[in-house]
């Protein structure tokens, strides 16, 4: 779908069009909620992020800038919610902080430097991934970027949640020695799952 699309959208939108919104809504959602569970470790919590933000755009619609596009600002709203879910939620976990901490010190761009190094982690990202056996990948794409859980994967490709949890764990320690360079620290070892994802906006 082209910017005009989106903008014809968005002008709906600002006119009360609810089918406009439902259109945007369909379009929009899975990418945002895999954007969400990537932030937040959490697929319900990431669908309901992600309907929050929906409902905030259609009552702040008639503030809409259509000279904006509506991606990066539902991608940015998306990445505030995410934020706050982080910094409200009972859960304390490594993950949970260092996930704050790296999408807090980011923008909705990535500078010329940034890019670089994004360009370079994907680079060896996707090394990483086309030496694992078939299976071993498609596990690893259905839990990283399609935001699945183990018992949906093992549904899924009717295998057992062992074997997602072995063929997991076999995909990490061979990504993990493909980005050390890139990961002396875990905050820098969880930016590439965070980078893939700005680079779609």
């Amino acid at each position: 779908m082209t910017e005009p699309d989106y903008l014809a959208l968005v002008k709906n939108i600002r006119q009360n069009d609810k089918k406009s919104l439902e259109a945007l809504f369909r379009l929009l959602y899975t990418p945002l909620r895999n954007y969400a569970n990537v932030i937040i470790n959490s697929k319900e919590d990431a669908e309901d992020i992600i309907q929050e933000v929906f409902l905030k755009l259609w009552n702040s619609r008639s503030d809409l800038d259509e000279n904006r596009s509506i991606k990066t600002y539902l991608y940015v709203c998306t990445k505030n919610s995410c934020l706050n879910w982080l910094k409200h939620t009972k859960v304390r976990s490594d993950y949970a902080r260092v996930m704050a901490t790296v999408y807090e010190s980011s923008s909705a761009e990535l500078s010329p430097h940034e890019s670089l190094i994004a360009n370079d982690i994907e680079s060896d990202l996707s090394i990483a991934l086309n030496e694992l056996p078939t299976q071993c990948r498609k596990i690893f794409e259905l839990s990283r970027f399609e935001g699945l859980k183990y018992h949906e994967i093992a549904s899924q490709l009717n295998i057992s949640i062992k074997t997602v949890e072995t063929q997991m764990s076999r995909a990490l320690v061979k990504v993990r020695l493909q980005l050390k360079k890139h990961s002396t620290t875990l905050h820098t070892l969880l930016l590439w799952l965070a980078i893939i994802f700005l680079k779609k906006l």
